[in-house]
């Protein structure tokens, strides 16, 4: 993982939505002025998904967390992704928000070669959440905080369970 390349390619991106700035998990809105973690990810390998929809090139920012939903690690960790989680500053310049990587903290990293095998998903969750749905950490924050109890969800969870007994 190269510190360098990441700021490079997360520096003055926006972040935010319609003027707010919320937290990706659990929508509670994230203050300006302090650092934020966020997780951003890289395609390391991922060709099924590639020939699907358009991923992004060299890093991109994934889930911004706030206070409540922050993180120590990468769990579980996909193959496939190269991730990490970050604390970065947002700046706002005439009301745009966008990733400061001037500092930037790694709290924790995985690389692509490692973790477990990308979950299936339904292409009507790339469509409505992104390719985010691809990476178990991101999946297992989003069933944490949903509300929806359809077939999908329910066999996330119960996938999620298996990785977690076998980690034991």
């Amino acid at each position: 993982m190269e510190i360098q390349q990441i700021k490079r390619d997360l520096h003055g991106e926006p972040v935010g939505r319609a003027g707010s700035f919320c937290c990706d998990f659990c929508d509670a809105a994230i203050a300006i002025g302090e650092p934020v973690m966020y997780d951003i990810a890289s395609v390391d390998e991922m060709p099924n998904l590639e020939a699907l929809v358009d991923l992004p090139d060299g890093w991109a920012l994934d889930a911004a967390r706030c206070r409540e939903c922050e993180v120590d690690s990468i769990s579980p960790e996909t193959d496939g992704w190269e991730e990490a989680v970050v604390m970065l500053s947002i700046n706002e310049s005439n009301g745009v928000l966008s990733a400061d990587t001037t500092e930037i903290t790694v709290v924790d990293y995985s690389p692509g070669n490692e973790g477990t095998y990308p979950p299936p998903v339904p292409l009507a969750f790339f469509t409505q959440h992104g390719y985010s749905m691809s990476r178990w950490g991101f999946l297992r924050n989003f069933v944490e905080n949903t509300d929806l109890d359809i077939e999908p969800i329910q066999l996330y969870r119960k996938r999620l369970a298996e990785m977690d007994q076998e980690e034991r």
